[in-house]
């Protein structure tokens, strides 16, 4: 009985094994995640060919959990990643070779949940507080991240490059036919760098600015702005299990009409998982502030509730507040406040 039972419980343990490799190359196939070693109780131990940050060991581990197939999760990392309670060091050193996979689906970088020129899919509510105007606005937001290819190096993290895109829409909701306001036209093109909590980015991204037909016919004297410009931007990120802080700047390497270069960006964002009800409680803010406009700073705070399937997708409802100069790249030099309910959707 007890020979039944040993080579009953190998079988159920390789099952499970199997299930878990083919489920992480499915939605994980550029983090080189194999399982280790499964212990009783359904603990599993992943090894990992790269060093992977806080939310990404987060997301892979509820993943596992809500097959209901796996109890617990914990980590075997290459050498020189760094521990915490729930890792443990890596059964031989792995070798740093470079291994490129191509349309990666997971993003190196985080997208920055409280910046209000990320690009992403989203819908807002928002009560617009300008100088000389309030009005009931919607901002939406339609773009995206796109993976082109991301090589890992051991011990040495992970690097990827990719596409970044978006239209960025502000309304009128008070006007009669709910005017087009201002359109921002976005593209990117990103490269990032990760080694366990530490990330980078670097992007050269284009943002030009237009006014919507109704807004120009409706208001004959305003003073246009032709507003276009190439930004080169660096950001740094660190993350903690549930904190994670970012800083950095860019320079204007060609704008029109001609900008002061110089700008800086930072921000601190939370999340709680499985906070009420297996909704993810979320509160970031971002700021910004630029040499063009005396250094005064842009402040944008949320704060809401994530919902997230088993796979990538993910939706936030979240309340906002801003209080700055206009991200509408019409109206740059406006100062502004709004607050607003928002939906954001993640693939």
């Amino acid at each position: 009985m007890g020979v039944c039972s040993r080579v009953l419980a190998d079988q159920q343990d390789d099952y499970l094994r199997g299930y878990v490799d083919a489920l992480l190359d499915n939605r994980y196939p550029g983090l080189g995640l194999r399982v280790q070693t499964i212990a009783p109780g359904a603990a599993v131990t992943l090894a990992s060919r790269t060093c992977l940050g806080p939310w990404q060991k987060r997301d892979v581990t509820e993943l596992l959990v809500r097959t209901e197939r796996v109890k617990t999760v914990q980590w075997s990392l290459p050498p020189g990643c760094g521990r915490t309670g729930k890792d443990q060091p890596a059964a031989e050193t792995q070798a740093a070779t470079v291994d490129i996979h191509a349309l990666p689906e997971t993003e190196l970088f985080a997208p920055l949940l409280a910046d209000p020129r990320q690009p992403r899919f989203s819908v807002s509510y928002q009560r617009y507080r300008g100088a000389t105007r309030e009005f009931a606005a919607a901002s939406t937001a339609v773009g995206e991240y796109f993976g082109l290819a991301s090589g890992l190096f051991g011990e040495y993290g992970s690097s990827q490059i990719g596409i970044q895109g978006a239209v960025f829409a502000l309304f009128n909701l008070d006007a009669p036919s709910s005017d087009l306001i201002n359109a921002d036209y976005w593209i990117g093109l990103p490269i990032s760098y990760r080694r366990g909590p530490w990330s980078y980015l670097v992007r050269l991204y284009h943002q030009s600015s237009h006014l919507g037909d109704e807004f120009i016919l409706g208001n004959p004297g305003v003073d246009r702005v032709n507003l276009s410009y190439e930004d080169l931007e660096g950001l740094v990120s660190y993350e903690w299990e549930r904190f994670r802080v970012y800083g950095g700047g860019g320079y204007l390497v060609h704008s029109e009409p001609d900008l002061a270069p110089k700008h800086v960006h930072a921000g601190v964002e939370f999340v709680q998982p499985q906070a009420a009800g297996g909704l993810n409680f979320i509160a970031a803010a971002d700021l910004r502030a630029s040499e063009e406009l005396g250094w005064g700073s842009s402040r944008s705070y949320q704060t809401g509730f994530e919902f997230k399937s088993n796979g990538p997708r993910r939706v936030r409802l979240m309340l906002e507040h801003f209080r700055g100069h206009s991200p509408n790249g019409q109206f740059y030099r406006e100062p502004l406040r709004y607050t607003g309910l928002g939906l954001y959707f993640g693939f």
